[in-house]
Formats: structure tokens, C-alpha cells, sequence
């Protein structure tokens, strides 16, 4: 199994309901081995080599990482470093050619990765673990994510909103990984309550946060901030993509008509790091101000940002 065809499955599988594994090694021939991982299931979002390890793990926000001991570019130790600290908690699995001796796995498992495996010898053994560590690892953020969720529409709440702009803009300052934010406001939810009863305001922001979730990656951040106000935090992407699925999120929300009221619209304010912010407070801002735009242009519209001045901009 080439990269390119790890990366063609994991574009086609449904890899919300499936477990994703990034796989980091420098050998080709380490992959083919480790094809059984999608025969049994699990959705192979990337493979990395060394160097290329601690961006792609943050674009692709596996379940579980596999990774080769004998890396060029970053030592093994220093991978199992980098993963430790991520505040996501993603399990990491070595393997190798070397014995799994009861001395080399204590080493492993206090370094803070949880296990190592001789391949191809211990292939099923691997398999097994990363499947344990997926259940795992799916159930942790399945809680995680019950505590930071919106109780009417599901998304995730405020709380868990800033901690995710925090982390998206922490990427970028060490690793110049792009980020968007889409500020979304419902058009009108105002009148709709005062007209047809707050019942059927909850029909339409239940409506809006269908549209959100479903026009959302898993990388992805959607939220519902308070009443009528939503955002959506788009990993890795840049301000075309961000106005491209601002468009499509909106023209989504007035595609139905929500019962009992009929076609709601948004408006929505799109700004990008580092395009147009290079802060968590600044991209809030400057989605915001984009989002006023919107409203005051009429509504029903996605706006975008000015770029930052030349005497603004970030030095990369």
C-alpha cells in the first residue's frame, strides 16, 4: 500500500465512524506490511516520514500513531516527546526490527509511548493494540466531548471553542499551519421567535448547527457560542477554502425550509491566520468585524476580512 493509496482510503472511508492511524516511517516497504490495518477496518489518514511527523500528526488528528524506531530526521525519542505533549492525547505505538524484549518495551512505556512491536513478526500483535487504543481513544473524546457540548444543538460549546482557537493558533506559530474561522449568525432569529414562538427558534438554530456539522472535517471545530451565534474553525486552511465552505455552508442553511417558519438565512464573517490575524484575540476580532460587514451589507452573505497591512504582516 502506497501513501498515495493511504491517503485515496482515507479520502473515501467515513472515518467519523472508523478509527484513523497515522503511520510514520521513512522505508516504503514498512507500509505494505502494515496493510492489514485497513483490512481490519481503520482508516490510514497519512504516511509521514520522519521529518515530516509532528505537522502531519497536527493536519491529521489521528486516533493512533504508528511509528518506525529507525527514522531519519527526528529520533524516536523525540517523536515520543512531541506526542506526549500534545494536548489531545494521541496513543503512540512503536515498531521496529530489533527484539521486543521485556527491557525494550519498559523503555518504551516510560518514554510514554504504549508498546513496541517487532514487525513483521508481531504484526498481529500491533494490530490488536492499535485497535485496543482506538476504542480507547474514541471513547476519551467521545466524554471529553460530552463535556464541552451544547446542550440544544450538540456542537461543542464556548468552553470548548476557545480551547480548540487556542490549540489551532498554537499550531501555527510553531509550525506555520494555516487555521480559518467562520463567525455565523442566524438572519432574523429575533422575529422568527417573536412571530412563531421560541420552539420554532430552536427548530432553526437546530437547523444552522445540522448544516455546521455536516459541512464540517474532523479536524474541524463547529460550535455554537450563545443564541443565534455559531463558529466554525477550519484546520489547515487558507482564506479561499474558508470563503469557498463559508459559501457552502450558507447557501446549505437556505437550501431547506425549516418547518413552521420556512427559509432561514446567515450571515457569516471569514478571517484567516496568518492572512488576517496572527492571534487567537485578533482572528476573533477580525472575523467579527467581517461578520458585522455581512449584516450591515444586507445579510444573507459571507464576507471576508481585509488582509493585513505589509507593516502588519507576520515575517515568516
Amino acid at each position: 500500500m502506497s501513501a498515495g493509496t493511504a491517503r485515496e482510503t482515507s479520502n473515501q472511508a467515513n472515518s467519523r465512524e472508523q478509527g484513523r492511524v497515522l503511520v510514520v516511517t521513512d522505508e516504503p516497504q514498512r507500509v505494505a506490511s502494515l496493510d492489514a490495518l485497513v483490512r481490519a477496518g481503520l482508516v490510514v489518514v497519512g504516511v509521514a516520514s520522519g521529518a515530516a511527523a509532528i505537522v502531519a500528526l497536527r493536519k491529521s488528528r489521528p486516533h493512533v500513531v504508528i511509528a518506525d524506531t529507525n527514522l531519519r530526521g527526528i529520533s524516536a525519542d523525540e517523536l515520543t516527546r512531541h506526542v506526549v505533549r500534545e494536548p489531545e492525547g494521541v496513543p503512540l505505538i512503536l515498531f521496529g526490527d530489533m527484539e521486543a524484549t521485556a527491557e525494550r518495551r519498559h523503555a518504551t512505556l516510560a518514554a510514554g509511548a504504549f508498546d513496541y512491536f517487532r514487525l513483521p513478526a508481531e504484526l498481529a500483535l500491533l494490530l490488536a493494540r492499535t485497535e485496543q487504543l482506538v476504542k480507547l481513544k474514541r471513547e476519551m473524546d467521545r466524554l471529553r466531548a460530552e463535556a464541552d457540548r451544547d446542550y440544544l444543538t450538540g456542537l461543542a460549546n464556548r468552553r470548548r471553542f476557545r480551547t480548540a482557537l487556542g490549540q489551532e493558533l498554537e499550531r501555527w506559530r510553531r509550525y506555520r499551519v494555516a487555521c480559518s474561522l467562520l463567525l455565523v449568525d442566524i438572519d432574523f432569529l429575533k422575529r422568527v421567535n417573536d412571530t412563531h414562538g421560541h420552539s420554532a427558534g430552536d427548530s432553526v438554530i437546530r437547523h444552522v448547527a445540522a448544516a455546521l456539522a455536516e459541512h464540517s472535517r474532523d479536524n474541524d471545530t463547529a460550535a455554537r457560542l450563545g443564541g443565534e451565534e455559531f463558529a466554525l474553525l477550519l484546520a489547515g486552511a487558507t482564506e479561499p477554502s474558508a470563503f469557498v465552505a463559508a459559501e457552502r455552508l450558507r447557501e446549505a442553511v437556505s437550501a431547506h425550509e425549516v418547518e413552521k417558519v420556512g427559509v432561514c438565512t446567515i450571515s457569516i464573517g471569514v478571517a484567516s491566520c496568518p492572512a488576517h490575524a496572527t492571534s487567537e484575540r485578533t482572528l476573533y476580532a477580525a472575523s467579527d468585524a467581517a461578520l458585522y460587514c455581512a449584516k450591515g451589507e444586507g445579510r444573507n452573505r459571507s464576507t471576508l476580512a481585509p488582509a493585513l497591512s505589509s507593516s502588519t504582516a507576520p515575517v515568516l
